[in-house]
């Protein structure tokens, strides 16, 4: 049993609801009749502002469209594409979506996967030592 990060259970929720959904988005051929290497992706209509970046529908077309072709079509068939998503988001913990939508993949490699061990570990010791020197602070003032 392995557990998803907080950004990975964002991108699985998102997904779910894309894949549930999929009557509400247009793809890329709908949209001008032609046939392109990005057909089988969703059409990312443009916004104006950044909020309406920030919409799940919005979201859901950005991460849809960088999810792996071999989750890709599967899209249809929701349990599939579940046990697919969560297996592929296991293997690569994402904690930035950054990351994720920068990420190559269908091309996942070790090299990723230390870089985001290297960023948890970074977190842990800046924690650490913000708390040690927030307690030695507090020792100074009450022997005052």
């Amino acid at each position: 049993m392995y557990i998803l990060t907080v950004l990975c259970l964002y991108i699985y929720a998102l997904m779910l609801f894309a894949v549930k959904n999929f009557n509400i988005y247009q793809t890329n051929p709908s949209v001008h009749g032609m046939n392109t290497r990005q057909q089988n992706k969703l059409h990312i209509s443009s916004v104006r502002l950044s909020s309406m970046q920030r919409v799940v529908y919005y979201s859901s077309v950005k991460i849809f469209n960088q999810l792996p072709q071999n989750i890709l079509k599967f899209c249809y068939n929701v349990h599939i594409f579940k046990t697919l998503l969560r297996e592929c988001l296991v293997k690569i913990a994402f904690y930035f979506i950054a990351y994720f939508l920068a990420a190559d993949h269908n091309d996942v490699d070790i090299w990723t996967f230390l870089f985001n061990c290297l960023i948890v570990l970074f977190c842990i010791w800046l924690l650490w030592t913000v708390v040690c020197v927030w307690s030695l602070l507090c020792d100074l003032s009450c022997s005052c």
